[in-house]
């Protein structure tokens, strides 16, 4: 975008999103391809736009069967994550594949995975710029409003991640 768009892309440091790679230094925190495409969402949209591409975005990658781009035309398994967290994410492809983590098939995975993210990205921005963006498309799964529904009351509770995957269902 930097090189096509220009300003105000060609002004972004990339260098500093390699810290988010494996969820953080590693962490297994938020997926690293989502960074750079929230923080370019965030360049071009403001206010209630911005909220609902930026849900759109997030909501999306949770139910997509990554990765779509087969990188070096492997024939990688697909898998959906349920989970914007890299941990619950790679861990999925892991256990599909049966591989350890330092297997090439999971950086090869993640690295199509972030070329899915920034195309549906890239695809999101340009329909916001002709005024055709369509959101509500993905949303949080049901499961979540059911959660809320009780937890929403507590002042610490919030969230729209589906807690069942890696809590299973805590009320059984």
């Amino acid at each position: 975008m930097a090189e096509v768009v220009g300003y105000p892309f060609n002004q972004i440091p990339t260098e500093g999103f390699s810290a988010f790679k494996s969820g953080v230094h590693g962490w297994g925190s938020i997926c690293g391809a989502l960074v750079p495409a929230i923080y370019a969402i965030n360049v071009v949209a403001e206010g209630d736009d911005q909220v609902k591409m930026i849900n759109e975005l997030m909501a999306w990658y949770k139910d997509t069967p990554f990765p779509i781009y087969q990188p070096k035309g492997m024939n990688l398994p697909t898998t959906v994550a349920d989970s914007s967290l890299c941990h619950v994410s790679v861990t999925k492809f892991m256990q599909a594949m049966n591989i350890p983590r330092d297997a090439p098939e999971r950086k090869e995975r993640c690295g199509g995975l972030t070329a899915d993210v920034a195309k549906f990205t890239v695809a999101m921005l340009n329909d916001f710029a002709d005024k055709k963006l369509a959101t509500g498309v993905f949303k949080p799964s049901a499961v979540v409003g059911e959660c809320m529904a009780c937890h929403s009351k507590l002042e610490w509770a919030h969230g729209k991640e589906t807690c069942t995957s890696c809590h299973g269902d805590p009320h059984k």
